[in-house]
């Protein structure tokens, strides 16, 4: 009787042990995206523009390009599908280079087609644009839900320094929205690295 007990132990505890590295792990990726640590903007090589929903992202890039944060902003931009006034805006964000700051500087913005129209697709091709450019460091800009995942992209394909911001004016999507997403995405990067 004795070994038959002493298994379901062990069978119980290994049980527990499973479920309590799921539990951690879940725990850790939900902080990741709701409480995302935020790098305040300092004077990188180039700006990133991760492709998202039309908020201010791009706006805010090119205020921090202006205000002497990096003289080139990089922009994902995908193909078109779904939203096309969201493709227009984009496609004049794109068009309008180079920009003059108000102190006289160029800011150059390059928009570039992501290898995959993910997360991984913009951080491999912004990656290969900052290595053949020998930009040594770069700040992405983002939504607050999607910096960790960022992040961690950018940390396991980049070399140099990686910052990463959101956006002054958050979007209105909900925070379950966005745990539910970005979780997923985030435990995604963690098991499959983009590079």
């Amino acid at each position: 009787m004795r070994p038959r007990s002493h298994r379901r132990r062990a069978a119980l505890l290994s049980t527990l042990l499973v479920l309590g590295t799921i539990a951690i792990a879940g725990l850790s990726a939900a902080r990741a995206v709701l409480l995302p640590r935020v790098d305040s903007p300092t004077r990188v090589e180039a700006i990133v523009v991760v492709a998202g929903a039309a908020d201010d992202r791009y706006v805010y890039a090119r205020h921090l390009a202006e205000i002497g944060v990096a003289d080139r902003i990089l922009v994902s931009q995908p193909s078109p599908g779904g939203d096309d006034s969201y493709s227009a805006a984009i496609d004049a964000y794109c068009e309008n280079s180079p920009v003059t700051a108000r102190d006289g500087r160029r800011i150059e913005i390059d928009c570039f087609e992501p290898d995959v129209s993910t997360t991984e697709g913009e951080t491999t091709a912004a990656t290969r644009i900052a290595r053949e450019h020998d930009y040594e460091s770069l700040l992405m800009v983002t939504y607050w839900g999607h910096v960790s995942r960022v992040r961690m992209y950018f940390e396991q394909c980049f070399d140099g320094p990686v910052l990463v911001t959101d956006t002054p004016r958050p979007l209105s999507r909900s925070r379950k929205d966005a745990l539910l997403h970005e979780t997923g995405g985030y435990v995604k990067a963690f098991l499959k690295p983009a590079c």
